[in-house]
């Protein structure tokens, strides 16, 4: 599993944001999970920490790509992206999630995280 932590910019939430996801590709092919509840840890431009209940199938050679559902700031993000790495903590796991995001949803990103700091 892939563990990258070169990325220059990445908020630790004090609380972490509920989320919601669904795999929507599993081994190659297309599924439709059942929603799947998650709390987020971080958040970058690229991607996220979350954790949940449920123990996913992750691996370096059959990715599970997720559709990843949160809001930051009254704005719902609608994501598209991987599970690249998982860590078992207790009675939950962690998971690295990397997003399938166009530049201009990167730029909309770091503009919410910059007005939530200024919130919180």
């Amino acid at each position: 599993m892939r563990y990258n932590r070169k990325e220059g910019f990445r908020f630790s939430f004090k609380k972490p944001i509920e989320a919601v996801f669904k795999i929507y590709e599993l081994n190659g092919r297309e599924v439709e999970s059942h929603p799947g509840k998650a709390l987020m840890h971080d958040l970058s431009p690229s991607g996220t920490k979350i954790s949940s209940m449920l123990n996913l199938p992750v691996s370096d050679t059959d990715p599970v790509k997720i559709h990843l559902q949160f809001m930051l700031n009254e704005v719902v993000y609608e994501m598209k992206a991987e599970l690249i790495w998982k860590r078992a903590s207790g009675g939950e796991f962690h998971y690295g999630v990397h997003f399938y995001a166009s530049e201009d949803v990167k730029e909309d990103i770091v503009k919410q995280l910059k007005q939530y700091v200024r919130r919180v």
